[in-house]
């Protein structure tokens, strides 16, 4: 691997365990794990969650740009 965090790179390990995986594919599955992070964060005692919560949006724009690269088409 070349560059972190990668998701190009991701798709390929993956695929090389035999996942198979697209764009749309990865959308869902970090669409489902944001949710589950988030709701997680509302009913959490701890702080550090809450923090984290302050910079999911930025995060999940520079994600679903990366996603947006895998095929190599964007849009």
């Amino acid at each position: 691997m070349d560059k972190a965090y990668d998701l190009k790179e991701l798709g390929n390990v993956l695929k090389g365990k035999g996942l198979d995986v697209a764009e749309e594919s990865l959308n869902i599955l970090f669409d489902s794990v944001v949710e589950w992070v988030e709701e997680s964060a509302k009913i959490s005692a701890t702080p550090y969650d809450d923090m984290a919560m302050l910079v999911m949006p930025q995060l999940k724009k520079l994600v679903k740009e990366a996603i947006d690269k895998i095929d190599g088409e964007e849009g």
